[in-house]
């Protein structure tokens, strides 16, 4: 880890903290019925935990320049990120509005759902940008 630059090592942290987190809320989500404050809390964890491994990052690191590389990684993560969101989340709604159309379904469980599929969308989208910049920086070496 001594020879990344500040912003691979920040990236790192980051899937560090997302794969502690979203691997455990969805084999849980498995095991026990979804409920609002489970996933409020699982957020509330993920936000903890990048802040702690962040903050461990730049106290850790010496060099934080940044270069307009670093800018062209960025922006290429974020774009991977962006598309892959939108690829899920018009998949996603098309199976949600698939799912609901059968008899005996409970509608009072449709939102819990949605907001299930949600964050897995979101969390698909984080990890293909990170990993993409990862990816990218590693190129660039």
């Amino acid at each position: 880890m001594a020879n990344l630059s500040y912003r691979e090592k920040c990236l790192y942290g980051a899937l560090v903290a997302d794969l502690a987190v979203f691997v455990p809320y969805f084999v849980l989500m498995h095991t026990r019925h979804a409920s609002l404050s489970f996933i409020a809390g699982s957020i509330t964890v993920l936000i903890a935990a990048q802040i702690v491994l962040q903050g461990a990052v730049a106290v850790f690191s010496r060099n934080r320049l940044k270069d307009e590389r670093d800018q062209l990684i960025l922006l290429r993560g974020y774009r991977a990120g962006y598309v892959t969101v939108l690829s899920l989340m018009l998949g996603g709604m098309l199976m949600l509005w698939m799912s609901g159309q059968g008899p005996g379904k409970n509608p009072d469980h449709f939102g819990l759902h949605f907001l299930s599929v949600f964050f897995l969308i979101l969390m698909i989208g984080e990890l293909v940008k990170t990993i993409t910049q990862l990816v990218t920086y590693r190129r660039a070496m």
